[in-house]
C-alpha cells in the first residue's frame, strides 16, 4: 500500500446524511483516499455505499461532516456508473472524447486521447462502433476509458460491474487492477462482492448500515497477477473480510433509523 501523505486525494469526516423523509443514510462516517491508493466500500444492499459515494463526487450534500478533496482531486475526478451511460448517438470514440471536449481540448488532441485510452481498454478497432452495436463488457470498457481519459487523480467507481456476467466481471477486474498499476490514480470502489473488493483494493472498508464497521488492509503490491484470485492466501482474507462483513450486519442495523433504502 502507498505510503500516507499529508494530504488525501478524499476524506470523508464524521458525514451523516440524512434525507428528507427522515432516513438516516449514514452515521458519522469517517474514512480518508490517498494519492495513488484504491479503496473498496464492500456492504449489504442499502447500507449506504452509494450514498457514501455520491458525496464524495459532490452529487450529495452531507447533513454533518465535512467531505474533502485535494485541490488536484477536485480539478480532475473521473467517475463510472453502474451502468455504462453511454450517449447512443455518439461513437464509442466519441463518448471517450466527450469530457476533453467539454474542457475545450482541441479536436485532434481529444481524438488522440480518445484512441489511446480506448487501446488501454483493448478497444482499439471499435472506436468508429455505436453503443448498441457493443457488448455489455465492451460498453463498460468505453466508460471506463471515458472516466480515465483525462488521467483523473481521483476515480470514483459506482458498482461498475455488477450486472455484467461473472468471466466478463472477472476480465474486466483484471483490466481495471492493470490500468490502477500503471496510472496510480485515487479510487474509491462501491462493489457487493467481497471477493473482488479484496482483489482490487489496497484498504477494504466493510459497511454496516449506515457507518463504517471494520477495516482491512490487503497485502499484496501491484500489480496483481489474476492467479492470486486462486491462491490458499486470497481465499483466506476473503474469508476473513466475509467474516467481518457478517459480523457488521449482525452488531450494526439495531436502531432503526440507520436502515436505508439507498
Amino acid at each position: 500500500m502507498p505510503a500516507g501523505p499529508s494530504t488525501p486525494a478524499l476524506a470523508l469526516r464524521h458525514v451523516t446524511k440524512v434525507f428528507e423523509d427522515g432516513t438516516r443514510a449514514l452515521e458519522d462516517v469517517s474514512f480518508t483516499v490517498d494519492p495513488g491508493e484504491l479503496v473498496s466500500l464492500v456492504g449489504p444492499s442499502g447500507c449506504g455505499k452509494t450514498t457514501a459515494l455520491r458525496i464524495a463526487a459532490g452529487l450529495e450534500t452531507p447533513t454533518d461532516g465535512d467531505v474533502e478533496r485535494s485541490a488536484a482531486a477536485s480539478a480532475n475526478l473521473g467517475f463510472v456508473f453502474q451502468d455504462a451511460t453511454l450517449l447512443e448517438w455518439r461513437t464509442a470514440r466519441s463518448n471517450v472524447e466527450l469530457l476533453p471536449e467539454l474542457r475545450g481540448v482541441p479536436a485532434a488532441e481529444r481524438r488522440a486521447r480518445a484512441e489511446a485510452a480506448l487501446a488501454s481498454v483493448g478497444l482499439s478497432d471499435a472506436g468508429a462502433k455505436r453503443p448498441r452495436q457493443l457488448s455489455g463488457g465492451m460498453r463498460m470498457r468505453v466508460s471506463i476509458a471515458r472516466a480515465l481519459v483525462s488521467e483523473p487523480e481521483l476515480a470514483l467507481f459506482d458498482e461498475p460491474f455488477g450486472a455484467l456476467d461473472e468471466l466478463t466481471r472477472l476480465s474486466l477486474q483484471v483490466l481495471l487492477q492493470d490500468l490502477f498499476a500503471a496510472a496510480r490514480f485515487a479510487a474509491l470502489f462501491i462493489t457487493h462482492s467481497v471477493a473482488e473488493a479484496v482483489y482490487l483494493s489496497d484498504r477494504v472498508l466493510v459497511m454496516g448500515l449506515g457507518r463504517i464497521a471494520d477495516e482491512v488492509v490487503v497485502p499484496w503490491a501491484h500489480p496483481r497477477a489474476p492467479e492470486l484470485r486462486y491462491t490458499a492466501e486470497f481465499a483466506a482474507l476473503v474469508g476473513e473480510v466475509s467474516g467481518r462483513l457478517e459480523s457488521a450486519g449482525a452488531s450494526i442495523g439495531d436502531d432503526p433509523r440507520a436502515g436505508v433504502t439507498r
